[in-house]
Order: C-alpha cells, then structure tokens, then sequence
C-alpha cells in the first residue's frame, strides 16, 4: 500500500511516498537553532490526521523520548510511527473498524499518549473493577463539554459508585443493545442506566475489504474529500441510503422497538438491573409502557437552563446536574 506523506512543519511542507507495511515510520533529524519549530499538520493520502498520534521526538545525546511532539525547542529526531490501527482509524474518521461482522460501535477515544483500538469508557477508567455502565448517545457522552460535566461523571460524584461513561455520538439504540450484550458478556455487570435516543436512528455496517465499518446513519459521509477515506467507498454510500430510505418507510419505528426489547428481555434474563430514561418525547412515552425497568425522570427539555454547550445546540453542565441530581 503507497501512502503519502506530508508533514507541514512551519513554512515547509515536507513530502514522503511510503509503501507499507515494508516501511513503517518516518523520520528526520531536526535542530532548532533557538527557534521552535511547530508541527501544524500531518497529512495521510489527502486525510487530515491528528497530528499527535504515533509522533515522538528523541533528543541528541540523551535517553529522552517526547510524546506526541508538536512543537520542537530541542536538537534531535522526530519519528512519526504506521501501523494498521493509524491507518484504519483516519480513514474511517476513527469509527471502530473490525474484521469481525458483530461488534462494538463506537468511536476511538484516543488521548495523546494512549493510542489503542479498544472498545472502552470516555474517561478510560476500564473494566477491572465493578462499575456500573452509562449508554446513550451524545447527550450521555457529553459532545462539546469536559468529560467531568456530563451525567455519568457527576452521578459517579453524587453516589460515590463507579458510573462509566460509554455514550458514543450519533448512535441509535440498536448499537446500544449490541454495546450492552458484548461488554456484559465479557465484563459482568450487574446494573446500568441507559439514557435512549430518538428512534429515528441506526447503525450502518458495511465490509470495505478485509474490515468492516461500523458508523450510525447520523454521519455525513460527504464531509470526506479523499478518495482514501472509507466515507468514499461506493459500497458504504449504498449502504448509508438504503438504511435511511428504510427509516423513513418504518413510520411505526418498529425496528428501534424491536431492539429495545432486546434490551430488556437480555437485562431481565441476565438479572441486571436497568434503569432507563430518554430525552426524547416518543421514546420516554412509550418507556412509559414498559415492563421489567426502572423508569427515571425524562431528560430535562434545552429549555430549562439557557447556558448550552460549546456548539451552541447540546446541552450544558446545568443540564446534566439536574438529571443526576433528579437520579
């Protein structure tokens, strides 16, 4: 596979043809010279990239190695590492892609110095201990807001029990029944709290060679200019449209229904205790109707508190204080 390089260091852009896997990294010796030269944007066969990722700077004449380097005060060599994982997740705009046809939906939540596929919590606090999961979308997961203002983190705060955040953005409820089922049975638990999107939603899975991609009908798969990117895979865009034609005829939402009483029903048999809520009118209506679940107050209406996110549309830590504290 030819990959191209550009990495835009100050003024310079600096290009590379790199055939992988037989070459793997990328580096260059850079001095300084009393300056500091920036990092400003790295560049993946016409992706933009996150420009920490897999990049390192190791100093002359020393053991020192810096991570995720942007901006170099020191003489020495800078390396930006390839691997499979820094491929897949920028051409799928760090959508979870497997080779498996069932599994986790969710986006990479990647920190600067933790750059792993894993399917795990917002706050990275993982599975070891007993915890109690949060599922939703992206007023669980707190899109345009610190992690320590969203629900699951200042319900943790109030209890003092270990709330993990795992909303992912964009996702419907079936992604969260799939979610819920693979991390029970590969981590118990005994209890969680689902926050439920509207029902207008679903999971879009289509093989783009050896991987499957896993994105909700939610993405703009038109945001993508390279023809690298997997949102330019004719097979996906086939797909995508053939999921939201079926949306618009399913005009009783049958299908979000039928996976929300998968959720239950696996909840029931499986003695886990589940409490619900949603922001959504239809949806928290027809939880009304439901049996063998723990019915939450409704998510509070936007117009509760005029503060907002930093999108101007998503809710605001004043929203999320009052969920948890009516919690």
């Amino acid at each position: 596979m030819i990959l191209k390089i550009e990495i835009h260091l100050g003024e310079t852009v600096m290009e590379w043809d790199v055939d992988y896997p037989t070459q793997n990294q990328i580096s260059f010796p850079l001095d300084p010279n009393g300056d500091t030269p920036k990092i400003n944007k790295i560049m993946l066969n016409g992706i933009e990239t996150n420009k920490f990722y897999n990049t390192s700077f190791h100093i002359d004449d020393s053991d020192a190695v810096l991570t995720s380097v942007h901006e170099i005060k020191l003489k020495g060599v800078f390396k930006l590492q390839i691997d499979d994982l820094y491929i897949l997740s920028h051409r799928s705009n760090n959508w979870h892609c497997s080779t498996k046809k069932q599994d986790y939906i969710f986006q990479y939540e990647f920190t600067n110095d933790s750059f792993i596929g894993d399917y795990r919590d917002r706050d990275h606090k993982g599975f070891d201990q007993n915890f109690i999961p949060c599922f939703g979308c992206s007023v669980t997961y707190g899109q345009y807001q610190p992690s320590s203002d969203t629900w699951p983190y200042l319900l943790a705060e109030h209890t003092g029990k270990n709330y993990i955040n795992l909303g992912v953005c964009g996702i419907g409820i079936d992604a969260i029944y799939t979610n819920l089922k693979l991390l029970h049975q590969k981590h118990s638990f005994t209890e969680c709290v689902i926050l439920f999107p509207g029902f207008h939603r679903r999971m879009v899975r289509c093989k783009i060679q050896d991987n499957y991609i896993f994105v909700p009908n939610t993405v703009d798969l038109s945001q993508a200019t390279s023809d690298f990117h997997y949102y330019k895979d004719e097979k996906l865009v086939e797909r995508m449209n053939k999921v939201k034609a079926n949306i618009i005829k399913d005009q009783e939402n049958r299908y979000s229904k039928i996976f929300l009483s998968k959720i239950i029903k696996y909840c029931k048999s499986n003695k886990i205790k589940l409490c619900v809520s949603s922001y959504d009118d239809d949806v928290y209506e027809y939880l009304t109707l439901q049996k063998d679940v723990v019915l939450l107050d409704k998510f509070p209406g936007l117009s509760l508190f005029p503060e907002r996110a930093d999108d101007g549309q998503h809710p605001h830590r004043k929203h999320y204080e009052y969920f948890s504290q009516m919690i």
